[in-house]
């Protein structure tokens, strides 16, 4: 009997000295969880255009090197804290500034990476718009709907460094295929040089009668800018 309840007091002992360890050390593994649960929420945005740009096939990322450093180090932290959850609180074992800094070098290096991608993705699919066309066409109500929704929207592709996600990458694509449209309404073709020659005389010092050509008379009168023209001497 009596060597029952020593070894019950033993226990309740020992049970007493690690409850003490583990509230001793609470406020350490709550410093370690918060610290790692912002470099979680600092890489998962992130991670979230990487895998949406290689989903689109706009860029397949690679940062082997400082990835690899990274992951081994949290592999190994992960399994040093399963033997001995202690370790975790020592600051000569779980070198917090090592991680961060590690974590700092990969997200600048994606975000310089992503921005770069994007900004070649957006020179290969988006129409190089004309300022000047669009500029003299402003000043014609037939188009002027058309000049605004262009200025629109590449003023919001062209707002962001790159999509965050999947949903802001399909936003833009959407937003790029709707600017192509609206471009090729105001093409070449249906407006011909010669009345460019005229809208840009009639928009700075006025043009002259020689300007309105059978040609850009008729294109006048199709597209109904009669009454946006007028003739006076000078």
């Amino acid at each position: 009997m009596l060597i029952e309840k020593s070894q019950e007091l033993i226990e309740l002992s020992q049970r007493k000295v690690s409850l003490k360890n583990y509230a001793d050390n609470l406020q350490g593994f709550q410093s370690r969880e918060e610290q790692i649960n912002n470099f979680i929420t600092e890489i998962q945005p992130i991670m979230q255009a990487v895998k949406a740009f290689r989903e689109k096939g706009i860029s397949n990322i690679i940062v082997d090197k400082k990835l690899d450093d990274l992951l081994n180090f949290i592999i190994h932290a992960e399994n040093d804290f399963r033997e001995n959850p202690d370790w975790i609180i020592d600051n000569n074992n779980f070198n917090a500034k090592f991680l961060k800094k590690g974590m700092d070098n990969i997200t600048q290096t994606l975000k310089q990476q992503l921005s770069t991608d994007w900004q070649i993705y957006l020179s290969q699919n988006m129409p190089s718009t004309n300022q000047e066309m669009l500029n003299l066409l402003s000043k014609v109500q037939a188009f002027s709907h058309h000049v605004q929704r262009i200025r629109n929207l590449d003023q919001e592709i062209k707002r962001v460094n790159y999509p965050k996600n999947i949903h802001q990458l399909e936003l833009a694509q959407m937003q790029i295929t709707e600017l192509k449209q609206y471009w090729e309404s105001l093409s070449s073709d249906d407006v011909p040089e010669a009345v460019l020659n005229l809208l840009r005389a009639a928009a700075n010092q006025g043009a002259s009668l020689n300007l309105l050509t059978p040609e850009v008379l008729d294109w006048v009168n199709t597209y109904g800018m009669a009454d946006s023209l007028k003739i006076r001497l000078i």
